[in-house]
């Protein structure tokens, strides 16, 4: 089950995502929760790692209709993607939006960027060979798998630095692989590779233990 966090400042909005998922052929595999923007940036972010999606899908302007909330809200998708991708690299992220120009010139990366009228079963998204919600579960997989992937890597590394076999190569491995873990984590607080040493095997188990912790939550869905 993929738990995606659908964020708009409509209720209306809310409705037209959910039976856009309960009409999918993968609605049985996606569970979706809601939530208006808050009104700080900062509480917003928080909110999401609290939430743990393994997802988000996020409207563009979120406060351009507001009935159903009372607050200004100061960001926009776009940037409300940025800020989250300053802290966890690689999150999946997408934004809707019915204006389409501007939010892609102001992203960072186009791909995630969608026409909100998909929710509404248009033919383009009827003829498409990868829907928006199988991308959606596309990058969820990719993202889980790179992450599982290194942390095997690196713990075989690590295995074969305490046998006395690694070699200098080896070891510029495990320096790269500890510092990509470290910025699914938190790359706002990461240790720049040319600041790390090799010796400190405990800030690397404790690393992993905490990569195993995230992995553990997304796959049970908490």
């Amino acid at each position: 089950m993929y738990k995606i966090l659908f964020i708009d400042e409509e209720q209306e909005t809310f409705d037209d995502f959910l039976d856009y998922v309960e009409l999918s052929s993968t609605k049985d595999n996606i569970e979706v929760q809601t939530q208006f923007p808050l009104e700080h940036l900062d509480e917003m972010v928080e909110l999401i790692f609290k939430i743990n999606p393994d997802a988000i899908v996020t409207d563009f302007r979120l406060n351009e209709m507001k009935t159903d909330i009372k607050y200004n809200v100061p960001y926009n998708g776009v940037e409300l993607v940025q800020e989250l991708l300053k802290i966890r690299t690689g999150f999946p992220c997408f934004v809707l939006t019915a204006y389409d120009d501007l939010a892609v010139s102001e992203s960072d990366d186009v791909n995630k960027v969608y026409i909100k009228n998909i929710l509404h079963n248009n033919k383009e998204e009827s003829k498409a060979k990868a829907k928006f919600l199988d991308r959606v579960i596309y990058q969820i997989e990719h993202y889980k798998s790179k992450i599982k992937s290194v942390e095997k890597e690196l713990l075989e590394l690590i295995e074969l630095r305490k046998s006395g076999k690694a070699n200098i190569s080896d070891e510029e491995r495990i320096i790269a692989l500890d510092n990509f873990l470290e910025n699914i984590i938190d790359s706002q607080h990461s240790v720049p590779p040319e600041f790390k040493t090799l010796s400190n095997e405990d800030r690397l188990n404790k690393l992993l233990s905490t990569v195993d912790e995230i992995l553990k939550k997304v796959d049970n869905g908490d």
